[in-house]
């Protein structure tokens, strides 16, 4: 597998950060002088959440940092230390902001991997792995959600079916079947049927009309391949340290939103679970925006899910979080990563 390292570094470049920037403020316009019930009172109040929760959530955000740190290094083993597990997390998070969800930042990070020294197929399989748990997480977790919650973690809202065409939950299935038709396909090519998923692919690249992509298509066959060598000889420790690990990763990263919203009101622990769910099934809708990061999307949807909560402060909330949640992963991009890439590109040519 060869590795495209000038789309990878143009996907890196800190000059992408401008455009979820601007779509993600664009968006916020349009809600703000369509919102009658915004002024400035409503905007001065963005001061009155508590400086304990904004430090709960910055808290919050590094723990997941930390956590999924951990769950790099378990995968890499010796490969790298944990410094540079950490720097990978904040090159991946940076992808993540820049990439629409659509498209995946799977590519980038297994380059990623690839520079901190990782033969290519190793890479491969750990950028595989660790996108796989993200999405065994939701295909797990959502329907615990919604069913603890009977329902109610997937609000209806008139305003986005008007306007979108489709209902909150038309765009969750449609996540949620994306989701678990790549996770099939890469469950059975790595895990369950690998000689089968590559004498299948194999076949396919004997095509005629594929000619121009058999060679390409066969050589992913034979790395698929060899990549479920790597997981299938993994223990049962391993495995359950990673769902762990996984589980706590997205637990706590929704748990940033809890923090910030203790700020503004109070809520009892069976709303701090609506949360968590809710914040949940927003997630899989917005792994079907098409912008970087879910820029505008995450913004436009927060009040559908989030409203009965925070009331006149949704607005401002919204902007809080994106803020502690989002924008600091384009920060780190923008000004730190730069050198860490031309650092390990370097080394590594």
């Amino acid at each position: 597998m060869e590795v495209d390292s000038k789309k990878a570094l143009r996907t890196l470049n800190p000059k992408n950060v401008w455009l979820p920037v601007i779509i993600g403020l664009a968006i916020v316009v349009f809600i703000a002088l369509r919102d009658d019930k915004l002024n400035d009172e409503s905007l001065q109040s963005m001061l009155r959440i508590s400086v304990l929760a904004i430090v709960l959530a910055f808290l919050f955000l590094i723990s997941k940092d930390l956590l999924n740190t951990a769950r790099v290094k378990l995968v890499g083993g010796e490969s790298f230390t944990a410094k540079d597990a950490l720097r990978i997390v904040f090159l991946w998070e940076f992808a993540v902001a820049v990439v629409p969800p659509l498209i995946g930042p799977i590519a980038v990070v297994v380059y990623i991997i690839h520079k901190h020294g990782v033969d290519v197929g190793r890479a491969l399989a750990f950028a595989l792995l660790l996108a796989m748990m993200d999405n065994i997480f939701f295909l797990t977790a959502s329907p615990i959600a919604l069913l603890l919650t009977n329902g109610a973690a997937l609000p209806q809202s008139e305003l986005i079916q008007n306007e979108l065409g489709g209902s909150l939950s038309y765009f969750f299935y449609l996540s949620y079947g994306l989701i678990a038709f790549y996770i099939s396909f890469k469950i059975s090519a790595l895990l369950l049927f690998p000689s089968v998923v590559k004498n299948l692919l194999q076949r396919i690249s004997r095509w005629s009309f594929l000619k121009k992509w058999g060679e390409r298509l066969s050589n992913r066959a034979d790395e698929l391949y060899e990549v479920s060598k790597e997981l299938r000889g993994k223990s049962v420790a391993f495995w359950l340290k990673l769902i762990g690990l996984t589980y706590a990763i997205w637990i706590v990263k929704f748990g940033v939103l809890n923090m910030l919203v203790v700020g503004f009101v109070p809520i009892s622990i069976d709303e701090h679970f609506m949360l968590l769910s809710r914040h949940l099934i927003m997630w899989l809708v917005m792994l079907v925006s098409p912008t970087p990061g879910s820029a505008g999307t995450a913004e436009y949807i927060f009040p559908a899910f989030f409203e009965d909560f925070l009331g006149e402060y949704t607005f401002v909330a919204s902007l809080i979080w994106r803020l502690i949640s989002f924008y600091p992963y384009l920060i780190i991009g923008a000004l730190i990563l730069p050198g860490w890439i031309k650092k390990l590109v370097v080394k590594t040519k």
